[in-house]
């Protein structure tokens, strides 16, 4: 069987339903707690474990996450709608690929003054930064 939100193979016993579509188990987990872009506990945990793994700017990314970051550092700030345009995901996948790069401190939203909402690149003491000693 194949997820309705991923496209990826179900293995057999392991279909997950949801509101009517046949989900894997990441995509059903994802479904019913949707990743959270302003989660102070996992901004900790991020920079907590990005530290200790000697890790800094795009280092640990997964290669779509730093095409992003890359994306936006160059042609920011720019709107949910042209990142998924660029780079051909649906909303739940940007919001997922979002939320990773606002935990690790890397990307913000902003809301511009026409009323959209921009992502741009973190900048250092940035509004909300989190500070980890």
């Amino acid at each position: 069987m194949i997820c309705d939100r991923c496209k990826e193979t179900i293995p057999d016993g392991e279909k997950c339903e949801h509101m009517g579509q046949n989900l894997c188990e990441d995509c059903y987990i994802e479904a019913i707690e949707p990743p959270r872009t302003c989660d102070v506990t996992a901004v900790y945990s991020a920079k907590v474990a990005r530290k200790m793994a000697g890790q800094t700017g795009t280092e640990g990314l997964t290669e779509l996450q730093t095409d992003i970051y890359n994306y936006v550092k160059q042609d920011g700030p720019v709107t949910h709608e042209q990142i998924m345009k660029k780079f051909r995901l649906p909303k739940w996948q940007l919001d997922k690929q979002f939320a990773t790069l606002r935990h690790c401190e890397l990307m913000r939203g902003f809301k511009g003054e026409d009323g959209k909402i921009y992502v741009t690149v973190w900048e250092e003491g940035a509004p909300g930064e989190l500070k980890t000693n």
